[in-house]
């Protein structure tokens, strides 16, 4: 079984074990064709439609910067619900990208939740996940990494877990707390040092773990702070479509909305 991390505060998942890691798939400069690592067909299948969709309406866009704009697009996080195709909570990001030959397709790293073990703390602990993630693709579709590199990244990004309930207080450490409280009455408490900033916490959209529902229909979209992009946030009704992909990946004025 996948083993729980408790490090300085912090809950994350060991991703060692295959099956407990980010996965990922799509297109990166350093290959000459789709790449990809951990993902069930199925999934891919499923992402592939959408991006297949979205690319050609990209094609077929009448503005004649379309394509220059995906280019240079940011890379994006999402939170997408449990639903058909998905096979469960789909948390993970996503960079616009080529291949080797300039043949353009996105490519997207995820780490998928079973949509009956999701919890909240899975996005409100997951700033470091998307941190890490924007990294590894970044490395990949502008500094031009290798696949192997991308995926010793990816294995490497810490998985945000539930956090484990606090441990029952037993009598006799409520005894032992309150000889201490009588034995210090009058001393003044020493000073504390001012606590470390949180860097698991999801910074950039404090109520997405509140708003979030598994098992709706609506995915979230915000852009991913590794490359210094503005924060820009989307809420996505229905099944993903070529009128999402164009909000993402185009400039506004072929926004189809």
């Amino acid at each position: 079984m996948p083993r729980t991390l408790v490090t300085g505060g912090r809950t994350m998942r060991s991703n060692a074990e295959n099956g407990d890691s980010v996965g990922w798939y799509g297109k990166m400069p350093a290959a000459g064709d789709f790449v990809h690592r951990r993902l069930p067909r199925g999934l891919i299948a499923w992402w592939d439609k959408w991006l297949q969709y979205g690319l050609a309406a990209l094609r077929n866009s009448i503005d004649d910067g379309a394509e220059r704009a995906y280019l240079t697009a940011p890379i994006w996080n999402f939170a997408i619900p449990a639903g058909p195709g998905a096979g469960g909570v789909l948390l993970g990001s996503i960079a616009p990208s080529r291949d080797r030959v300039g043949r353009a397709y996105p490519l997207c790293a995820m780490y998928t939740v079973p949509a009956d073990s999701f919890q909240r703390d899975h996005l409100a602990q997951s700033g470091d996940f998307y941190r890490q993630l924007g990294s590894g693709l970044m490395s990949a579709t502008r500094n031009g990494c290798s696949p192997d590199h991308l995926d010793r990244t990816l294995l490497g990004v810490e998985i945000p877990a539930r956090l484990p309930d606090a441990a029952p207080v037993n009598a006799a450490s409520s005894a032992a707390s309150d000889i201490l409280d009588i034995l210090n009455a009058g001393v003044p408490p020493a000073a504390s040092a001012a606590p470390a900033q949180d860097t698991r916490a999801l910074a950039a959209w404090p109520d997405l773990p509140a708003c979030f529902n598994p098992s709706s229909h609506t995915s979230y979209w915000w852009t991913n702070q590794a490359d210094g992009a503005a924060l820009q946030t989307y809420v996505h009704g229905g099944a993903l479509n070529a009128t999402l992909f164009l909000r993402l990946f185009s400039s506004p004025s072929t926004w189809r909305l």
